[in-house]
């Protein structure tokens, strides 16, 4: 009769608890989903209003009432003005995908208010200032060189020119911002060639002028460098916009320099344990420590949109190390088997953060497995294999993971399979006498951490 799966157990219990996790990723994937689904609500409303503006339907006052009444609802009521007491709580990313919905709203606010007063709408407090610019900026000139094609195909010409020079102005604002690549910037690229679409309408309408010949007014095209004596833009708003922009590079070109001493400080700690030399480990682990919490969470705090990048990379990194730290524990020849919980960490960290460092330290420990394995320490070769299969089923009994943990648990696996094979070649090797068996494990392929700095 067939034997039981053999169980590759050590005299070490080993515990991973990630229920805390798991409700955290539960909550989150449920506040997502719900987020989509009011997203949803908005799209409809929204282009219900579009096209009753764009059309002069008699419904448009009831369409543009009904999808104000929605974006006031309390996933939409962020705001970005910086002399708000909450200003900083409400810089925190919205849900799912409405961000790109008050985008959306922001530019049909806009157009109206054009259409209304030929000026550009002041920022509401509703909007962040990316949303703001984006939508209110941006995305209102593409609707103005749609709207300039409507009104010359009937020969307007003075709303044409009123079009151009809201987007002259609107352009040579955006010019005195600093994109970096993103979004923004790919949408600014377009701002000058709604500009140019205007133009040469009104040049088109010029020169198939009734009396077939070319006839400019000097005084109908105003210089873009000309200073008008009442601007068409709020210039003391997006003077606050533009400050609090360039305050927020700064604060993220500080945060990318202080990350690469934190997540060198967190590497080093990790080859450190594999010397054996803990006592230079736990120094770097506490350098690290204290550069998170004096220096990277203040700025994380004000710009919470900063969180992600490069903070998250130093926040598993360290992770990693506490864990691996604490695994090993006080005699490198003999791990504890200790996995540290998310709670027992001085900083609160994320269940991204959190799960992604559990993960990466299965690579560590897969490379300790084959540093063991070199000495025929089974036990810690078997404690190995304890430890890594404990978090793969903790992580498969999960109702739904962190964002971007699907590949990392995957290596978790890989690392997995490769120990029981080692496990195998060394009683292989004990069968033969102790002749060396020669194994396919080698320590570069169970490491999973990615070891480039992020930047």
């Amino acid at each position: 009769m067939p034997q039981r799966p053999h169980s590759y157990r050590s005299s070490v219990s080993v515990t991973v608890d990630l229920s805390r996790i798991a409700e955290k990723a539960k909550l989150r994937e449920t506040r997502r989903q719900e987020g989509y689904d009011f997203s949803r609500k908005l799209q409809v409303a929204l282009i219900r209003a579009q096209d009753a503006v764009w059309t002069s339907s008699p419904d448009e006052k009831e369409a543009t009432e009904t999808l104000d009444s929605l974006m006031m609802r309390e996933p939409m009521t962020s705001t970005d003005q910086s002399d708000s007491d909450n200003a900083t709580d409400l810089r925190v990313p919205r849900d799912a995908n409405l961000s790109i919905r008050m985008e959306d709203y922001v530019r049909l606010t806009a157009f109206r208010h054009f259409l209304v007063t030929s000026t550009l709408l002041p920022p509401p407090v509703t909007a962040t200032d990316e949303e703001y610019l984006a939508g209110a900026c941006m995305g209102l000139a593409q609707d103005l060189q749609r709207y300039g094609l409507g009104r010359a195909t009937v020969r307007d010409t003075e709303s044409i020119k009123a079009a151009s020079l809201l987007v002259s102005e609107i352009l040579e604002y955006l010019l005195q911002l600093d994109f970096r690549n993103g979004p923004l910037r790919r949408k600014y690229d377009g701002t000058k060639w709604c500009l140019r679409g205007l133009e040469t309408l009104l040049y088109e309408l010029a020169i198939t002028s009734g009396e077939g010949s070319l006839k400019i007014n000097p005084q109908d095209h105003v210089s873009k460098r000309m200073k008008q004596e009442s601007s068409l833009l709020p210039n003391d708003e997006l003077d606050g916009i533009k400050k609090r922009m360039e305050h927020r590079d700064n604060l993220r070109e500080n945060l990318i320099k202080l990350c690469r001493d934190a997540q060198k400080a967190a590497k080093q700690s990790i080859f450190a344990l594999h010397r054996g030399d803990l006592n230079k480990a736990a120094k770097l682990i506490a350098t690290c420590e204290a550069c998170i919490v004096n220096d990277l969470l203040p700025i994380v705090q004000e710009e919470p949109n900063l969180r992600q990048g490069s903070f998250a990379a130093v926040m598993e990194e360290y992770i990693e190390a506490r864990l691996f730290a604490t695994w090993i524990g006080s005699d490198p020849n003999k791990p504890t088997g200790e996995i540290v919980s998310d709670t027992d960490f001085a900083i609160e960290v994320e269940p991204e953060e959190y799960v992604g460092g559990l993960c990466d330290l299965t690579g560590e420990i897969g490379r300790f497995a084959v540093q063991r394995g070199t000495v025929r320490d089974v036990e810690s070769v078997q404690l190995c294999l304890q430890t890594n299969q404990a978090v793969l089923t903790s992580l498969q009994m999960m109702e739904c993971w962190p964002t971007g943990t699907g590949k990392k648990v995957d290596l978790v696996r890989t690392s997995v399979d490769k120990i029981q094979r080692m496990l195998y070649e060394m009683s292989l090797s004990e069968a033969a006498g102790g002749r060396n068996v020669k194994s396919d494990v080698e320590m570069e392929d169970v490491h999973t951490s990615d070891d480039n700095v992020q930047t």
